[in-house]
């Protein structure tokens, strides 16, 4: 089974992809919502018990540390962030903690396994009870004989959920759903999926000093809600004084790609690099870039270089696919 392949699964059937190494925080205690509150950049108090959101945490100078789901229950709130911002994550929660608020790092004791595709809430309705909620409810569930809970995609992206077990049942995990015809893919084809829908994160898209504005994710930040979390103040005067570079996405004609590093120039002046590429069977090369805000609008051009060859780019998206989007369209 290729790559391709495999991301053809996720594309028009389903596909389960096996995590490694996510944080996953658990908080509990009658001051849990608040203290999220105080640390995430979502509104948790409107977020009701059963609903995620996707937020943001912030160092005091307003840049990324990293993306975060808040996942909400009636007796809990469980925290989830990607692997290489764990550690700094946890720091970052601990520091802040105060109030009635029990934290537990179940990151080793929980395994994650993403299921998703267009067929994929339907294969897993067979066995799953209940079957799979509305886009953005978590329930908790029985697949076969396993205990999960489960968080349904939201809209702005693929279609899917996330199921989350205890780490000693993820493999009986994956057999039930081998037996629903939900068969494993690597991180290659995940990553490429993510890469579709231009989803960045630290470190791939998103440089380690930039702030939400840069990375185009104000959306994910409820600034005056009451609860000041790390860097309002910061990221309000960055917001006043304006974004001098944004994230965007390119597409590169042709199946020839540059090197993530290539220098990204607008009117013959560098102003990035490339911070991410890759080749789509859906949508061909495309990449990730900060450009001048003054070129934003899509369909601009961009020139990308590297060892005295140049690609010419047009800024579009990101996402760079929508759900209907079939495979195979890449040129």
């Amino acid at each position: 089974m290729t790559t391709l392949d495999e991301h053809r699964r996720l594309v028009d059937t389903a596909g389960a992809f096996v995590t490694e190494g996510w944080g996953q925080f658990e908080l509990a205690g009658s001051d849990a919502g608040a203290l999220v509150n105080r640390i995430a950049t979502a509104d948790v108090s409107q977020l009701p018990p059963g609903r995620f959101a996707r937020a943001l945490l912030l160092r005091d100078d307003a840049s990324i540390l990293s993306l975060v789901t808040v996942h909400r229950f009636p007796d809990r709130v469980l925290l989830v962030v990607p692997p290489a911002q764990r550690s700094e994550a946890w720091q970052h929660l601990v520091a802040r903690k105060h109030g009635t608020v029990r934290l537990r790092d179940i990151s080793d004791d929980v395994g994650l396994v993403i299921v998703r595709g267009p067929d994929a809430v339907n294969r897993l309705a067979i066995g799953m009870r209940p079957g799979p909620a509305d886009p953005g409810q978590v329930h908790n569930a029985r697949l076969g004989g396993i205990d999960l809970f489960v968080a349904r995609a939201s809209t702005d992206g693929p279609d899917g959920v996330d199921l989350f077990c205890r780490m000693n049942d993820r493999v009986a995990l994956m057999e039930l759903l081998r037996s629903l015809a939900v068969l494993s893919v690597g991180e290659g084809p995940w990553q490429l999926l993510q890469m579709e829908w231009g989803i960045a994160d630290v470190g791939h898209g998103i440089d380690p000093g930039d702030t939400p504005i840069e990375a185009g994710l104000e959306h994910l930040v409820a600034e005056g809600k009451g609860a000041p979390f790390p860097g309002e103040g910061a990221l309000a005067a960055r917001r006043r004084t304006g974004a001098l570079k944004r994230l965007v996405g390119f597409r590169v004609a042709g199946s020839r790609r540059p090197q993530v590093g290539s220098v990204v120039r607008v009117g013959g002046h560098a102003v990035d690099r490339v911070r991410a590429v890759t080749w789509s069977p859906r949508v061909g090369v495309i990449g990730l870039a900060a450009v001048p805000t003054s070129a934003l609008a899509p369909g601009a051009m961009l020139s990308i270089e590297a060892d005295e060859t140049a690609w010419p780019a047009e800024i579009v998206g990101p996402p760079f696919v929508s759900r209907e989007e079939p495979w195979g369209n890449g040129t």
